[in-house]
C-alpha cells in the first residue's frame, strides 16, 4: 500500500497540472459559483486576459469547463469536484506546513478530524526571555473560563492548579478532567499538591482517572482549545496549539470523552496518599 504505484499516474498529472498554477486554482473555483464571461474572469480573478484564454481551453480539452447557453463559462460536475476535492487538501497542506513537527500531537486514531480544520491555529511558543509566558496564557484562559475539560498526561504548573482549584471553590468553574495513570502517581509523592486536589472534588471539581497514558494534552476553556506537549510540569517550556475553530473543539471534546468513558471517577480521599495499587496498575 505505501508504494508509488498506488497512484494512477493520469491522475497525478492532472493534481501536478492544478498545483503548477494558483492561476488555474483561481479561475476554476471562480468558476464553480456560476457562469462568467472571460472578461468577468478578468475583473474577478485579475488575471490577464492571455492567460485566462488559455487556461479556459485547457480546462474545456479536460472536460472541467464548458461554455454555457448564455455564453458565459462554468464548470462542469466534473471540474466542481475537482475543486471539491482540491480545496480541503490545499487546507490540509497549509495546516501540517503551520503545524510543523506538532502535527505528531493530534491522536487521529482516536476520533478523525481533517487537517484542513488547522489551518487557522496558532502555535504559542514562549519567547527565550519568557519561558513560563504559555503557562501563563493558559492560567489567564482558565481564569476567565466557566468550564474546562482536558485530557492530561502531567501535572499542571502550581498557579494554573491553584486557579483550577480556586475557581471551582468559588462556583465559578464547571469541570471534566480526565487524567492519567503517570500523572495520579506523580501527584501522590507530592504531599504539599494533595490538599488542593481534595478540595478541588469536594467543591465539585469532577476528575476521572484512565487506567494507562494518554495521546496528547488536551485542555478546552470555553470555546478555545489548547493542545499542548507533554513536559511542562518538569521543566520544558509549554508550547501550546491554540484553535477556536468549532469542529477542532468538538473533536477534542470528542476525544476527552472517549477516554472518560472508560475512566474511574475519583473522590477526595483518593488524594490521601493511598496506593497507587489500589486503583490501577502502572505495570
Amino acid at each position: 500500500m505505501g508504494g508509488s504505484n498506488q497512484f494512477a499516474t493520469g491522475a497525478l498529472d492532472d493534481v501536478a497540472y492544478l498545483a503548477r498554477s494558483e492561476s488555474r486554482v483561481r479561475i476554476l473555483d471562480t468558476l464553480t459559483s456560476e457562469s462568467y464571461t472571460r472578461k468577468e474572469v478578468e475583473e474577478t480573478t485579475e488575471i490577464a486576459r492571455t492567460s485566462i484564454d488559455r487556461i479556459i481551453k485547457e480546462f474545456e480539452q479536460r472536460g472541467w469547463v464548458h461554455r454555457s447557453a448564455d455564453g458565459g463559462y462554468r464548470a462542469t460536475p466534473t471540474g466542481e469536484q475537482v475543486m471539491a476535492e482540491l480545496g480541503p487538501f490545499v487546507e490540509s497542506m497549509a495546516a501540517i506546513r503551520k503545524l510543523g513537527d506538532l502535527v505528531a500531537w493530534l491522536p487521529r486514531d482516536v476520533v478523525d478530524i481533517d487537517l484542513a480544520h488547522f489551518k487557522d491555529v496558532t502555535i504559542r511558543r514562549p519567547a527565550p526571555a519568557e519561558p513560563t509566558s504559555t503557562t501563563s496564557y493558559l492560567t489567564e484562559l482558565l481564569g476567565d473560563a466557566s468550564a474546562f475539560h482536558c485530557l492530561v498526561g502531567v501535572a499542571p504548573p502550581l498557579a494554573f492548579e491553584r486557579v483550577m482549584r480556586d475557581s471551582v471553590v468559588n462556583g465559578d468553574l464547571e469541570t471534566e478532567h480526565v487524567i492519567s495513570a503517570e500523572e495520579y502517581y506523580y501527584l501522590l509523592e507530592r504531599t504539599d499538591r494533595l490538599p488542593r486536589w481534595r478540595e478541588y472534588i469536594e467543591a465539585g471539581g469532577n476528575v476521572f482517572l484512565h487506567d494507562g497514558s494518554v495521546p496528547c494534552n488536551l485542555f478546552i476553556f470555553d470555546d478555545t482549545l489548547i493542545i499542548a506537549n507533554s513536559q511542562s510540569d518538569i521543566g520544558e517550556p509549554l508550547v501550546g496549539i491554540e484553535s477556536t475553530n468549532e469542529t477542532v473543539r468538538s473533536w477534542a471534546l470528542d476525544v476527552i470523552r472517549e477516554y472518560k468513558r472508560a475512566a474511574k471517577p475519583l473522590g477526595a480521599s483518593d488524594f490521601d496518599r493511598v496506593s497507587l495499587n489500589e486503583l490501577v496498575d502502572p505495570h
